[in-house]
């Protein structure tokens, strides 16, 4: 406890600050919309170039953003799948000025922000390496739960699962084994490659903001386990204040179900320069046996994945981020599996307790 006690006080120390800046009633308003369609987006990114101020759209594809600095300012509008779009605007003490984005999407996401190519955000048109990006809307339009599901989807890489009785995945990238590929979360390399093999159903997608794949060698930025590639997960920061709720139910074969439910909530400071989002998921999945011979081709899982993620920005160019993601999977294979596994004829069980975090 002692020594949670200093961070507990640095970060009070910083929420006050926040709150006691003094305000400068400089504020800018308006809306983002589709360039073709008219149709007003909700989501995107607004904020100020130069700076960590900003806020997402909300349902209604409208913004706000309050006490801003004063002078010439670089407003930009940005989200993964649509060109990036900025405004320089002057803003004067107690005024409020409207702009509003017409955007275009982009198919190729060549202006979309990538921090994989060299560890520093920079666009991926410009990055040194190619760096491929899978969205939310990929996960959601192929109904993919879990990270592995959402990486069949992508060029150049191969899940397979290589135990019928564990169910244990890798993702081969250029034909490579599972070891050669480093698994990052938010640019870290925290899973071991024995974690990284079952890690990828382990990691729900309502945590993810996006996923950065790196093809080729990138041991010299991301250690010696990235010989084929990178796979660097970005989890989600909070933007507005939300909460949903979701389930699914899948049947394997018809008759095997795999529920999965999740959860995701944020709160946001007014003047956002403060927020905090929880995210957590649950799955039951039950075993399956495709021929009828007793022994399982698909193992049994029972897992839970629950965390948080916040942010306070001190002033206008620092941002301190806190985050932790707990992952509890309990895995089964074999025959017999509601016996304990020593009266079982053939039994791989295999359970997580996996804490993360990082500020």
């Amino acid at each position: 406890m002692s020594r949670i006690l200093p961070f507990i006080y640095i970060l009070c120390f910083f929420v006050i600050s926040v709150n006691a800046q003094k305000p400068t009633d400089a504020n800018i308003y308006g809306h983002v919309v589709d360039k073709k369609t008219g149709e007003h987006l909700p989501f995107i990114n607004v904020s100020l170039k130069g700076t960590t101020i900003g806020v997402v759209t909300d349902l209604t594809g409208h913004y706000l953003l309050t006490n801003l600095p004063t002078g010439k300012i670089i407003v930009v509008a940005s989200s993964v799948g649509y060109a990036t779009i900025e405004k320089e605007i002057e803003i004067k003490a107690n005024q409020s000025e409207q702009v509003d984005f017409e955007i275009l999407q982009d198919a190729v996401m060549l202006e979309s922000v990538v921090v994989s190519a060299n560890r520093n955000e920079s666009n991926r048109k410009d990055a040194p390496s190619i760096v491929n990006v899978l969205t939310p809307a990929l996960f959601q339009n192929t109904n993919s739960v879990s990270l592995g599901q959402g990486l069949n989807f992508q060029p150049g890489l191969r899940v397979e699962t290589n135990c019928q009785s564990c169910g244990y995945q890798e993702v081969r990238i250029n034909g490579l084994d599972g070891p050669y590929s480093q698994i990052l979360i938010d640019s870290r390399a925290i899973f071991s490659s024995l974690a990284g093999v079952y890690g990828l159903e382990q990691i729900p997608a309502n945590m993810v903001e996006r996923v950065e794949v790196v093809r080729g060698g990138g041991s010299a930025l991301f250690g010696s386990n990235a010989i084929a590639g990178t796979i660097n997960i970005i989890t989600r920061e909070p933007g507005s204040n939300a909460v949903s709720i979701a389930h699914t139910t899948n049947l394997i074969g018809g008759r095997t179900p795999d529920m999965n439910t999740n959860f995701n909530a944020s709160v946001v400071a007014d003047n956002h320069r403060a927020g905090v989002m929880f995210f957590g998921a649950s799955r039951q999945r039950n075993p399956f046996d495709h021929d009828g011979d007793g022994f399982t081709d698909i193992s049994r899982i029972k897992s839970n994945n629950l965390g948080f993620k916040t942010y306070i920005r001190p002033d206008l160019y620092s941002k301190i981020t806190l985050e932790y993601h707990n992952i509890s999977e309990d895995r089964r294979g074999g025959n017999l599996v509601d016996l304990p596994p020593h009266e079982a004829d053939v039994a791989d069980e295999i359970k997580h307790h996996i804490h993360t975090g990082g500020v």
